[in-house]
């Protein structure tokens, strides 16, 4: 994974006016780590039940040993007969539940591996949607600033332009001021 808990817990952010609440970034932060540290345990218990459960396969794939296949009647002696066949019924009873066994326990762990990955796959289209809207939260609050920028300076240049157009205005009642009050000097 290329973000750690770590990562996340240890990353600053530059302030800018107006901006997000840092309060809130930091506590959407912090549950953003609680919820992979609980990912990551719950894929550390999964891999343990696989572990166990292979561990398990192995052994009873060792316990149980091939069963020939046919046994020669001229080698069993007539009296024994009955009970080598006893023997025989209950030994491929034994190797039909061991393959049974094995067959299950293979199940067992792909299913546990399915599952796993199917988690690590729904964290990560969870954090990726999470990614993408705070991406577009992002451009949608730099566009809005943009476009305050673009109408205050606007704002500020029409201003601008009354003030200069009635400048002439302003000088033409000072030149009648200093005439009425002849001890007033230029300034």
């Amino acid at each position: 994974m290329g973000i750690t808990v770590s990562d996340i817990e240890q990353k600053e952010f530059s302030f800018k006016s107006p901006g997000y609440d840092p309060y809130d970034v930091d506590s959407y932060l912090d549950q953003i780590c609680d919820e992979m540290i609980a990912m990551q345990d719950r894929v550390a218990v999964l891999e343990e039940e696989l572990k166990q459960a292979k561990a398990a396969l192995e052994a009873s794939q060792q316990a149980v040993k091939p069963i020939p296949q046919e046994i020669s009647k001229a080698e069993i002696s007539p009296p024994i007969t009955k009970t080598s066949e006893t023997l025989e019924n209950i030994l491929l009873s034994a190797q039909r539940i061991s393959d049974e066994a094995i067959e299950n326990a293979q199940k067992k762990a792909a299913d546990i591996v399915t599952q796993a990955e199917n988690t690590a796959s729904e964290v990560l289209d969870e954090a990726q949607e999470e990614k993408d809207t705070l991406e577009k939260e992002i451009r949608g609050l730099k566009d809005a600033a943009k476009s305050y920028k673009k109408q205050f300076l606007s704002l500020i240049n029409e201003h601008k332009s009354m003030l200069e157009a009635d400048s002439s205005l302003f000088t033409e009642e000072e030149e009648a001021e200093d005439n009425l009050m002849p001890g007033r000097g230029k300034r």
